[in-house]
Order: structure tokens, then sequence, then C-alpha cells
């Protein structure tokens, strides 16, 4: 049970952090294009610490790594409130990313190595998700968010001091793990498109949704109701199979993206927050269950899913910064819908490759 709180802890912590980046940029005098840049800095750093971090605790063990990155997440959080420029505000998120790489994916190994359910693992984070959604919306003050995102990383990280050690399989992992990638690669390339295009309409979301008539509240209550039912969600997608969830995830998350851009009143988004939380209850753990069950490299292949989410977490705000700016915001959402679809081709090609099995 522990490790599904710290689970909740670090999810509401990032969420809390991270729900009105492109406002404060907004504020700070950032052209859309900068706020896409901003966004990509967090991305690029939780990519490269996911794969070092991740790999280092398959051959050196889970613990020490979720101690460390939890206890560099009070501190990394915090100093976000020094933030008074655009380029400190980029300098400070890629800090914070980079300290949440250290541990995330060795505490998804340590979780299915201690007998855990990724089902209830991801409903888990999910819930940090909503409260950390709510929480901002009510709040509503930067600097408030940043100390309460350090206050929760505070919390996990004295939880888990005291987790016990995992019995895991310590592997010897090459610099570049060639066959993990190619094992996996299927499921990568469709989650690159899909959370590129989906990072795409993230970083103009807030603002697209304050557009259309939603103040900070309900733009937290939107953001509540995507997390908040995938808590439900999530502990009843992993009976099924892993390659099905993942097709699934894909295909609905391009239906939701293309139906975003006919929305005029924010009340219209709220039906589609439902849909939205089924595609990504059925990608995030499918895709848990294939890197967890067909990876002895448990860490190492899920640090580079995180890697691959981060990196298109990287790709994704600077393309939807430069189209929203070019085009508008309804532009992004089509590109996002068009990218999503795509991976839910490749991705039913690699079930079909893959026997079912």
């Amino acid at each position: 049970m522990s490790v599904n709180i710290i689970q909740f802890l670090l999810s509401s912590g990032v969420m809390l952090s991270w729900i009105f980046i492109p406002s404060l940029s907004k504020d700070l005098g950032a052209s859309n294009i900068q706020i896409g840049l901003i966004g990509a800095s967090y991305g690029v750093s939780v990519f490269l610490s996911s794969y070092i971090f991740g790999r280092a605790s398959d051959m050196l063990g889970r613990k020490v790594f979720i101690n460390v990155g939890l206890g560099l997440c009070v501190v990394s959080f915090l100093i976000q409130v020094f933030a008074n420029d655009v380029l400190s505000l980029a300098v400070l998120r890629f800090v914070a990313g980079f300290t949440v790489g250290i541990a995330t994916a060795p505490l998804i190994a340590y979780v299915f190595e201690t007998g855990g359910r990724m089902g209830k693992l991801s409903s888990y984070g999910s819930l940090g998700w909503a409260l950390g959604n709510i929480l901002a919306g009510i709040i509503a003050v930067y600097w408030q968010l940043f100390a309460l995102s350090s206050l929760f990383f505070l919390i996990a990280f004295i939880m888990s001091l005291r987790l016990p050690r995992a019995r895991a399989m310590r592997v010897k992992i090459p610099l570049f793990p060639r066959e993990v990638i190619r094992r996996n690669l299927g499921v990568y390339i469709s989650y690159f498109l899909r959370n590129t295009g989906a990072s795409s309409i993230w970083v103009i979301f807030p603002i697209f949704l304050t557009d259309i008539g939603a103040s900070k509240f309900w733009i937290g209550v939107i953001y509540f109701l995507n997390s908040g039912s995938q808590v439900v969600m999530m502990r009843f997608v992993d009976r099924f199979r892993d390659t099905h969830l993942i097709s699934l995830g894909v295909l609905v998350s391009s239906i939701v993206f293309l139906s975003y851009s006919f929305a005029t009143h924010y009340t219209q988004v709220i039906p589609l927050q439902l849909l939205l939380a089924l595609s990504w209850s059925c990608l995030y753990v499918g895709s848990l269950m294939y890197m967890t069950e067909r990876n002895i490299e448990r860490a190492t292949s899920v640090g580079m899913l995180t890697s691959v989410i981060s990196i298109s977490g990287a790709f994704g705000p600077l393309l939807g910064g430069i189209i929203s700016q070019l085009y508008g915001f309804r532009a992004v959402m089509y590109s996002a819908a068009l990218l999503s679809f795509i991976g839910f081709i490749i991705a039913l090609r690699n079930g079909r490759s893959q026997g079912s099995s």
C-alpha cells in the first residue's frame, strides 16, 4: 500500500506544478513558440533522466534511485517559485523534470517485482493527477502550487525511506540496449506519435479553454474529470490483453483530439474528458503490462517508455507552439488527431505481429 501512496503523492506533486505552466509562461511574456520551448525543456530532461536511471536501477537495484529521486524533487519543485522570466522558468523546469525521471521507472519496476498490479499502481497515479488538478484549480496561485508540490514530494520521500528492498535480478545491460529497443519498437513508436500529438495540445490547452469561456476553476475541473475517471478505469482494464489495450487507447485518443477542434464552449469539452480517460487508461496500463511482462530488463524498458513519453513531451509542445502561432489552436488538434491515428495503425500491426500472445 505504501508504494501506491508514494505514486499518488508523486503524481499529485507533478500535476500541481504542471497544469498552469503555460499560463505562467504567458504571464512572463512568452510567445506561443517560447511556451513550447519551456514545455520541451521539461520533456528533454525527463527523457535523459528516465533512460539513465532506469538502466542503472536494473543493474544496481531500485530503492536507492527511488529515495534519491524523490529527495531531489523536494528541492527542484520548490525552487520553481524563483522563476521570474522565460529563461529562468525553462531552466527550472529542466531541473524539475530531471529529478522526476530519477525515480519514475525504478518505482514501476519495484511494484512489479514486489507483486503489485500495474492497473492499481496506475490508478493511484491518476488519483494523484486528479487531486493535483482540482487543488490547482482551487488555489490558482503559482508560488503556492510549487510549495505544495514540494510538500507532497517531501512526504513521499519520507515514506520511501521505509520501503523494503525488492529481490530483483540484476541484469547487465549495454549502454545502448539495442535488443530492448527492437523488442518494444512498435509500442515505442505508437506511443511517440500519440503523445507528440497530445503534448502539442496540452501546451496550449489551458489557453484554448480560457478562450472558449473557462475560468481557472473550470480548467481545474476539466483536467480533474480526465484524471479522476482514470482512477476507476485503470483498476479494470488490466484484465484485458496488453496489445488490445494499446491499440484501443491510441485509436480513441485520435477521436478525442479531433473532437476538441469542434468545441466552441468549454462545457462541450467535458464529455470528451471521459473518452480521454478511457484512452489513456488503456494505453498506459497496457504499455506497462507489455514492458514488465515481456522484458527481463524491466526498469530499462519502462525507463525507455518514459523517455519516449518525455521526448514526445519535448517535440509536442514545440510543434503545438509553432502550429498555433501560424495557424491557430484548432490546427494543433487536427495534426494531433492525424499523428495518433498513424500510431494506431502501427500499434495494430505490432499486436498482430505478436500473435496476440
